[in-house]
């Protein structure tokens, strides 16, 4: 393999890659139309429903001052992105996924890229396949900024693997791309972390890379000090149980969150190699090169980020170290190209294997866009949808809804202004009460006491009540009368 640092220009264009950008366009633009068809057919839920609201706020202010009191875990530059594409296009799922969708397809014909200047056009598509293997599709047509955060990783790892060293501009731009990355997520900063390992055991000071490296210090620091207020405000409402709290077992299961489908296609990927590599061929092994290094060491984001969650953060999940996916595809297509360039047999079959696992995979959200279906919310939703209109039937002016669904409730619901209110049951000054009164004050939430409910109870359905609440409602002298059992448990009171 050629020197990776400082790629020149190669002597010869293989003829294969013309097709292979075609192959890789081809790709691409599969996967936009079926995320954007996606992303049609398929409800907002939970999570998405906050960016939905927080971008529909009046003001840029009114987003910063909602940020600040710890409504969404998010900087602020994601939600103004969705509110541009929102008012472009059209209030709607797609508008809002939109940003989305293109970012992963930016990401990828950017990782392609890199992969491809560092080896040739078809290992530049084994990278491209290796990322529609992973989970990266899904964060395609979700209204969360993961996609963007992929997106500005792949491009970072394209600025350092594939820019010439004797010039400033690279080590400028590659800290632009950091602070970028933490204005849309704070743990962007982490994917400095294989740059960092790989600079510290060689540390020459001012050689371009090591610029490169202080400038992406640079970049992320900058920002996060700016945000700090935000940040320090999310961090201090928020108790550390209150989700992806880290342990040994997630760190195991975040790897296998990445590539769902990874230990199948590896078994297969070998049981290839064995059949189809010639023998008796003997091929003289390259050394492994800074950029390979690099992709391989972007498996220690997780690592790094799970000692974030233990040390200060708290939270630990898979989706925040999907910029740990440009490394790792670029690092398989230049160890296959190190292994078998001699071999073009092994590594197309490997191609047309990931290619093929990743659109059947895409294939089966195309078929049945509710199959994508996070925490139940789509079921739920349709669910709810189809009883309305027997409640409103039996004379129920108001719905009161779990807290789980109140945002799905309120944007999927006719006159929710009127209809969909919420329970509050916990006690008074529980962390629960105090984040639902932060959400109402800019959100179109409407909560209840028990005091409340009593002066209509004649009027209200519970949809799926909780024991807690029926156990109060109960302890309170109400008669609970189940008017449905299925497709979901409604209770009437008396």
């Amino acid at each position: 393999m050629k020197e990776l640092d400082f790629p020149a220009e190669r002597a010869e264009q293989r003829l294969y890659d013309i097709w292979s950008f075609v192959a890789a366009a081809v790709l691409a633009a599969f996967y936009l139309a079926t995320t954007v068809y996606i992303s049609y057919h398929r409800l907002l839920w939970w999570d998405e429903l906050f960016t939905v609201n927080i971008a529909r706020l009046p003001h840029w202010t009114t987003i910063w001052a909602a940020l600040a009191h710890a409504v969404d875990s998010m900087p602020p530059i994601y939600y103004m992105v969705v509110r541009m594409f929102d008012k472009l296009f059209g209030y709607g799922e797609v508008a809002v996924r939109l940003p989305s969708s293109l970012a992963m397809v930016a990401g990828m014909l950017i990782t392609f890229d890199c992969a491809r200047r560092l080896t040739d056009g078809l290992h530049g598509l084994v990278a491209f396949s290796v990322l529609t293997c992973s989970f990266l599709p899904y964060y395609g047509y979700e209204a969360r900024p993961y996609a963007i955060c992929f997106m500005l990783a792949a491009l970072a790892l394209w600025v350092w693997t594939c820019t010439r060293g004797d010039r400033r501009w690279p080590a400028i731009f590659f800290g632009a791309i950091f602070f970028l990355g933490v204005t849309f997520h704070y743990y962007f900063v982490l994917y400095l972390v294989p740059y960092a390992l790989w600079e510290t055991t060689r540390w020459r000071p001012w050689h371009p890379l090591s610029r490169k490296l202080i400038a992406g210090i640079v970049g992320g620091v900058v920002p996060a000090a700016l945000l700090s207020p935000l940040i320090l405000s999310f961090s201090h409402f928020f108790p550390a149980w209150f989700w992806g709290r880290p342990s040994l077992w997630l760190i195991g299961k975040t790897f296998s969150d990445l590539f769902p489908s990874g230990l199948l296609l590896l078994a297969l990927i070998m049981v290839w190699i064995v059949f189809v590599s010639g023998e008796g061929k003997r091929v003289v092994l390259g050394s492994v090169q800074p950029s390979e290094a690099v992709g391989w060491l972007s498996l220690c984001i997780p690592l790094a980020g799970f000692v974030a969650a233990e040390l200060t953060t708290s939270a630990f999940t898979a989706r925040y170290y999907i910029g740990a996916l440009p490394g790792i595809a670029v690092a398989v297509s230049c160890c296959l190209w190190r292994h078998f360039s001699v071999e073009y047999r092994v590594t197309l079959g490997i191609f047309l294997l990931l290619a093929s696992a990743g659109v059947a995979k895409q294939m089966t959200g195309v078929r049945d866009p509710e199959s994508v279906n996070m925490n139940r919310s789509q079921t739920l939703t349709r669910q709810y949808m189809n009883v309305e209109d027997s409640l409103r039937q039996d004379g129920k002016r108001f719905i009161l809804v779990p807290g789980g669904m109140s945002l799905e409730s309120e944007y999927y619901l006719e006159r929710p202004e009127e209809h969909i209110l919420v329970l509050r049951t916990s006690p008074q000054g529980s962390w629960a009460r105090k984040f639902g009164s932060n959400l109402a004050q800019y959100f179109p939430l409407h909560y209840w006491e028990l005091d409340d409910l009593k002066r209509h109870a004649r009027e209200t359905a519970l949809l799926m009540p909780t024991s807690q609440t029926l156990d109060a409602m109960k302890q309170s002298g109400f008669k609970v009368e189940v008017r449905f059992s299925e497709p979901m448990e409604v209770v009437y009171l008396q």
